[in-house]
């Protein structure tokens, strides 16, 4: 069993089934954390879940999860599951309406925290005080991601406040992938941006990988760049893990281009 995270989102626009992509449910047991992908977030904070549900309705996706606890009882291993809420408003919104929000609908669903894809970024800092206000109403034990991206390094005081809210950064560099280098080398200023001086913080980082459109440059290689992304480890400290977008793209058909759940068993077999 690795020591690292294994995050992997799943998405919920992308039909499941026979020559299709994965369910829910087929996820593999050995994934830390999967981002239910995607729920957006309108001007005035309200959640959308059509995105989430085009395929399978709430019902369904929620007996998956209660399917995958049960199988998971009693075992090391316990997945975790957050909505993934996204969208460029989070600034404009009144912090503790939102964060009440949010707190009903992780209730609602069930899941154990929530991951925030926000990715102007602007500089905006008033997005702090949105972060912190949902740290604040679901509470400690609850878990909180967030992918960020290049902009990001921009704003050091910004991303540094943003990261100290969540439980783990996730890296989401490969739109289009620059390549294997240029990705280590933004994993070392946002280890440095987020930490101190004193002590460079990789461990809250996972490193984001891709398998979707290849044809189009945004699939990161999976011979050799992830499975060297898998067992690299920065000289000072270690690295969180890996995020891979998605376990619903991970299929021959109309994602990796790979046998199905080729990148998701690659990753797992390469992390430390």
């Amino acid at each position: 069993m690795s020591n690292e995270i294994y995050i992997a989102y799943w998405s919920g626009e992308e039909p499941t089934g026979v020559e299709a992509s994965p369910t829910l449910l087929e996820s593999p047991d050995y994934i830390d954390i999967i981002p239910l992908f995607y729920v957006p977030v309108s001007n005035n904070g309200e959640l959308n879940f059509s995105r989430l549900t085009l395929h399978n309705d709430k019902e369904t996706i929620l007996g998956w999860m209660n399917e995958i606890r049960t199988r998971q009882r009693g075992s090391e291993k316990q997945t975790k599951f957050t909505l993934c809420l996204i969208g460029d408003t989070f600034p404009s919104l009144e912090p503790s309406a939102f964060a009440n929000t949010v707190k009903s609908a992780v209730d609602d669903w069930q899941v154990d925290g929530i991951t925030i894809d926000y990715e102007p970024p602007n500089g905006e800092k008033s997005i702090i005080p949105v972060v912190e206000a949902l740290r604040e109403v679901l509470g400690s034990e609850a878990l909180m991601t967030a992918p960020i991206y290049a902009p990001w390094t921009y704003y050091p005081n910004v991303l540094k406040q943003y990261a100290a809210v969540f439980n783990y950064i996730e890296t989401m560099d490969y739109t289009p992938y620059p390549g294997k280098q240029v990705t280590l080398d933004l994993l070392r200023q946002y280890a440095e941006i987020i930490g101190t001086p004193e002590q460079v913080d990789y461990e809250k980082i996972a490193i984001g990988v891709s398998c979707m459109q290849p044809s189009k440059g945004n699939a990161t290689p999976l011979l050799p760049d992830v499975v060297d992304l898998c067992k690299y480890e920065p000289d000072l400290g270690h690295k969180a893990g890996i995020m891979l977008f998605t376990l619903s793209y991970d299929v021959k058909s109309h994602g990796s281009a790979h046998p199905n759940g080729t990148y998701t068993k690659a990753i797992h077999d390469s992390l430390p």
